[in-house]
């Protein structure tokens, strides 16, 4: 009985393995997380769910799972560090649906994301790269000095001034 339930799970693992891979991989779970996930989805299916399904039930309830346990990672880990010239961010829909946000906070979100995208392009292109490393992507204004080659005080300065040009820009609709 017990080399039954191997075999048929070792079955469901080699069918299923691959196709899981690359739906967890869809979704974003970062390649060094997909293994497991396909594991604990794998598990979870053995736990829960009969082995001797038909195969189209098998891979529904198997790509359920991976839906699953992919939300689960994000929830717990919370998402890979996105940065602003990055294709996922947040003009991808599905990665602030992963958040958890209903569609309003998508329409929302979306709307907020139009219109500081296009006030930072309105800036200059010294004031844009240093309000993307700072503003955008959280780096200290000692590391966008950096990465820049300016001085600190360069760096506070273009800040200062691209704050101050998205407040204006941005101030009237948002009440800033």
């Amino acid at each position: 009985m017990q080399q039954d339930i191997n075999a048929l799970l070792q079955a469901i693992y080699d069918d299923y393995q691959k196709p899981l891979r690359i739906l967890a991989l869809s979704l974003g779970v970062p390649e060094k997380d997909v293994d497991d996930i396909v594991q604990e989805s794998i598990i979870a299916y053995y736990q829960h769910y009969p082995l001797d399904w038909q195969p189209r039930y098998k891979k529904s309830m198997l790509a359920t799972i991976v839906r699953n346990k992919s939300i689960d990672y994000f929830r717990k880990y919370q998402r890979e560090h996105v940065t602003w010239d990055s294709e996922y961010f947040l003009e991808n829909q599905e990665i602030s649906a992963r958040y958890g946000d209903d569609l309003m906070d998508q329409i929302i979100c979306e709307e907020l994301y139009q219109d500081v995208k296009k006030a930072i392009g309105e800036l200059s292109k010294e004031l844009q790269a240093a309000a993307k490393l700072h503003l955008i992507e959280g780096f200290s204004e000692k590391e966008v000095a950096q990465q820049l080659g300016i001085t600190s005080v360069a760096c506070r300065a273009r800040i200062s001034r691209a704050r101050k040009r998205l407040k204006q820009s941005l101030g009237p609709k948002y009440g800033l």
